[in-house]
């Protein structure tokens, strides 16, 4: 069974929820949270474990979305980004109960990598899956 391709040049015929409200919701929350634990954990405010809980939420939240979204839209990069997100938010809960251990600089790394390197493919002419 071969699985229906949409056309890259084609736009999108399932809902977006890259505008808003939706956008806000899916990821500005998200985003809010990683920015605000980093601040609290800059004052002292939060210990490292729960800034790293929090940025587990965040990306595991993140990830839901644009997974959501690819399946909705049809976006290359939402799939890659709704896969490789949630996988990354449990590489990051093992981070945060000892089961294994790196720089939370690492994590933020490997975030940047899967969102710009989820974007490759579009540039190269493959917008849609």
């Amino acid at each position: 069974m071969e699985l229906p391709v949409q056309s890259s040049s084609q736009p999108s015929r399932g809902r977006n929820f890259e505008r808003a409200p939706w956008c806000y919701l899916l990821w500005g929350v998200p985003a809010v949270l990683v920015i605000g634990a980093g601040v609290a954990y800059g004052e002292s405010v939060l210990s490292l474990t729960a800034r790293g809980v929090i940025w587990v939420v965040a990306v595991a939240w993140a990830g839901i979305g644009c997974l959501v979204n690819g399946r909705s839209c049809g976006r290359v990069h939402c799939r890659i980004d709704g896969t490789a997100f949630p996988l990354l938010a449990l590489v990051g809960a093992l981070n945060v109960l000892s089961i294994i251990t790196f720089d939370w600089n690492v994590f933020w790394l490997a975030f940047i990598v899967i969102l710009v390197g989820s974007f490759v493919p579009e540039w190269a002419g493959k917008k849609y899956s």
